[in-house]
């Protein structure tokens, strides 16, 4: 599947011209019937200028994976690079706010039987990995989809207060059964039929500087109060004093984010900055700002 000694730095090789799609045209993968997925797993996912973090993904799905979709959103590095050297698919898309929408297109692509939707900073537990394999196996008609827990690393450690655990995620689905939302940010796939549960973690290796942290902040602030402006909700001035204190107290008190020491001071922190970035960034909207 992938190319063994090649420079990190290498130009994107010829294969990438041959493979590389372009997503949301007529060239875009269109969905086979049912019948038409070879059995096995597809792990697919979504990337934005993940170069540096990609290559340590994709090698740990070797041996595990029937077969890997990139979709490269727009990247400005050599994730595409790095995506053709062990994916067998690479999609290019352009960078959209909702990362979802990429997601999509790389399920879309997908042909073997089960589909695992992973992120760059997610990593399989030896565990999960065997579960995955037998559902993978067994290929249950009864069973459209699974969900399984998210073991969230902040600063560098497990965060297992605060909402960080087990935070399931429903990420294995069954070819053609799931889709994620296009209009709201976080939201778990939705999967025709029943779904079941798996045990093994998910390991997200998130946020390793507080700079990453309070950088999604701006970011996922900006998207709501985009959203909260295309509702029509009013900017109202008294929130952008109390939604910080209530996501503070929240994650902090209520959560058990005093237990994480200094990490959760921190984090609990950003989260009531950016609960209050919200409605500044709505009434710098309603403003023409």
């Amino acid at each position: 599947m992938s190319a063994e000694g090649v420079d990190a730095m290498a130009p994107i090789p010829r294969m990438l011209a041959r493979r590389l799609l372009r997503a949301g045209g007529a060239s875009e993968p269109a969905h086979a019937p049912r019948d038409a997925f070879t059995p096995g797993l597809s792990v697919v996912m979504a990337a934005h200028d993940e170069a540096a973090i990609l290559e340590d993904c994709l090698a740990h799905l070797e041996g595990f994976a029937d077969e890997i979709v990139v979709v490269d959103a727009d990247s400005a590095d050599a994730t595409a690079a790095v995506a053709a050297r062990r994916a067998d698919r690479v999609i290019s898309s352009p960078n959209h706010a909702m990362l979802e929408i990429n997601k999509n297109v790389a399920m879309r692509a997908a042909t073997r039987c089960w589909v695992l939707v992973l992120d760059p900073d997610e990593r399989i537990s030896p565990r999960l990995r065997a579960q995955i394999r037998a559902v993978v196996d067994r290929d249950e008609e009864s069973v459209s989809g699974y969900w399984m827990p998210r073991r969230n690393y902040i600063l560098g450690r497990w965060m297992r207060t605060m909402g960080m655990y087990p935070a399931s995620q429903l990420r294995l689905v069954r070819n053609g059964a799931g889709r994620f939302s296009e209009t709201d940010h976080h939201l778990p796939m939705a999967v025709d039929g029943a779904a079941g549960y798996l045990s093994g973690d998910l390991v997200h290796l998130s946020d390793e500087t507080l700079g990453e942290i309070l950088g999604k902040r701006v970011r996922y602030a900006d998207f709501a109060a985009g959203q909260m402006h295309a509702r029509g909700e009013r900017f109202r001035a008294s929130r952008v004093a109390t939604a910080p204190l209530r996501a503070f107290a929240t994650q902090y008190l209520l959560l058990g984010g005093w237990l994480e020491g200094t990490r959760g001071l921190l984090y609990a922190a950003s989260s009531a900055y950016g609960a209050g970035l919200r409605h500044v960034r709505l009434g710098q909207l309603q403003r023409g700002g």
